[in-house]
């Protein structure tokens, strides 16, 4: 092999390995999103060029995990593309009464299953006050060493003043 070649391949293995530490170093600071493009994309650089250097100096076992690692990034990246494409194709009328019939609900912030805890409060949505008194009478019980009390049996019916029981399974 001349030694421009044995370069490159070199270059290509230092490459691959900056590459691969980046998307790592990036997805651990939260700079980037594991499910991001970018992120997988880094990976299927880095784990690509990592396979041809290795394969060269007939490192085998690490250039079948890399091609493994490729092939991983190259599905992780198809079923991004799906949920992108899937998550397009999805048109939600601006206007609900179009569906209904009704008068037009008021706005509300949509918010994504991905949203951070910060997402969520930036928003002001608060829990019920009665959703946290259940949870926090639940953990109550659990951590006092009684028996668990079951929220739903407190609760009262806005049907009937009746307390609601639960139901056996």
């Amino acid at each position: 092999m001349s030694a421009a070649a044995q370069i490159l391949i070199t270059l290509a293995g230092w490459t691959g390995a900056i590459s691969a530490v980046v998307a790592y170093g990036l997805v651990t600071m939260q700079r980037i999103s594991p499910d991001s493009l970018l992120f997988q994309g880094l990976n299927i650089v880095g784990a690509g060029l990592l396979s041809v250097s290795a394969s060269v100096h007939s490192a085998w076992p690490s250039a079948v995990v890399n091609v493994i690692w490729v092939a991983i990034g190259v599905y992780a990246v198809r079923a991004l593309w799906n949920a992108r494409r899937t998550a397009a194709a999805v048109v939600v009328p601006d206007d609900a009464s179009e569906l209904t019939g009704s008068a037009p609900a008021e706005t509300t912030t949509a918010l994504s299953v991905d949203s951070s805890p910060e997402e969520v409060l930036a928003t002001g949505w608060e829990a019920p006050a009665s959703s946290v008194a259940d949870h926090d009478l639940l953990m109550d019980s659990l951590f006092a060493g009684t028996d668990v009390v079951d929220p739903a049996s407190h609760l009262v019916s806005e049907r009937n003043s009746a307390t609601r029981t639960p139901v056996a399974a």
